[in-house]
């Protein structure tokens, strides 16, 4: 009998092991390429660098945040580039009425883009690819039209200066505003009854909709969590470059969609969290910040992005596969 109690608290014990280390794969992944790097460059980690990554990240880990929301609810926003070109576009040319009018006037154009992509997908029951895909042209179409095709001068006040540049308590103010919105997002999703009933949509919406969710009010308001939060993206985006141009944002459509999915949230929907698309952000500009450290071509870059996008996805197959083992 003893064998016995043994036995099942051995098999236990090794199931809870392989378990542990399946969900947190990501993170081992991570810290084995830190070590390689650090190895490879010796620049890798200083603070200077450090600081570095985590300023060119913040923009791309707000969006992030957002594109979780939208994508456990069953979702994807292929404009979401899009929406952050035509916010700051909007904010720079407003820029001499007033700082806070601009910021202001850019999150609330993101909102109403998000709005939008939420209202025709989620109340009129349209496929979120199409969808998006068409806004994508729209609102690019409308960054242009606004800015002419040209390079904006963007000219944020001190205050947003300094949101770009300080630090507090030796941290830079960006990645404060990163790390709050993290929390705030993590505590939405995990710890409201809107969060609970965001995963159950994103598992299963029939079954969520027999269940008395309105189904169609979750993911409309996913996409306008998401358009809020590239809105509050574009004002850090505005507050860091001296310039914006509608291209400038173009490559943030694949390098979030890949943060999001390198973090284990699912593209079936109902899986997925913060402090994992955290994580997933955190080896992405890893890997981008070594590359630049070893001088590697743009054409080899560009491709790396590309290999590290196709491994998310099969990553994320392989996941929704080995589930239903555990």
């Amino acid at each position: 009998m003893n064998d016995l109690v043994e036995n099942k608290k051995s098999l236990n014990f090794g199931r809870g092991l392989k378990k542990f280390f399946y969900d947190q794969t990501i993170l081992v992944i991570f810290i084995v390429i830190v070590i390689i790097i650090s190895i490879a460059s010796p620049n890798f980690l200083r603070i200077s660098n450090i600081f570095n990554v985590i300023r060119q990240i913040t923009v791309l880990g707000i969006m992030a945040c957002g594109m979780t929301i939208v994508v456990i609810g069953k979702g994807m926003d292929l404009s979401s580039a899009s929406i952050l070109a035509l916010a700051a576009v909007v904010n720079v040319m407003l820029q001499q009425f007033g700082y806070w009018p601009a910021a202001i006037a850019g999150v609330l154009v993101a909102v109403a883009c998000g709005f939008i992509n939420g209202f025709i997908i989620g109340k009129i029951k349209a496929n979120f690819i199409i969808v998006t895909l068409g806004t994508q042209i729209l609102f690019t179409s409308l960054a242009l039209i606004i800015s002419q095709g040209r390079n904006l001068s963007s000219r944020p006040e001190k205050i947003f200066c300094y949101i770009a540049d300080e630090k507090l308590l030796g941290i830079p103010v960006i990645a404060w505003i990163l790390i709050i919105i993290m929390i705030i997002v993590g505590i939405l999703l995990q710890k409201t009854i809107p969060g609970r009933r965001l995963y159950a949509t994103g598992l299963n919406d029939k079954a969520a909709l027999v269940a008395g969710i309105n189904v169609s009010n979750i993911i409309t308001s996913t996409y306008v969590i998401n358009g809020f939060l590239i809105g509050i993206a574009s004002v850090v985006l505005c507050s860091r470059l001296p310039r914006i141009r509608v291209g400038t944002a173009a490559d943030y459509l694949f390098d979030v969609i890949t943060v999001v999915v390198l973090g284990g949230t699912s593209l079936s929907g109902g899986i997925g969290n913060i402090y994992k698309t955290a994580i997933g952000l955190l080896l992405f500009a890893v890997i981008n910040n070594a590359m630049a450290l070893l001088t590697v071509p743009f054409e080899f870059q560009q491709l790396t992005r590309g290999i590290i996008l196709i491994i998310a996805v099969v990553y994320d197959e392989f996941n929704r596969r080995k589930r239903v083992l555990y």
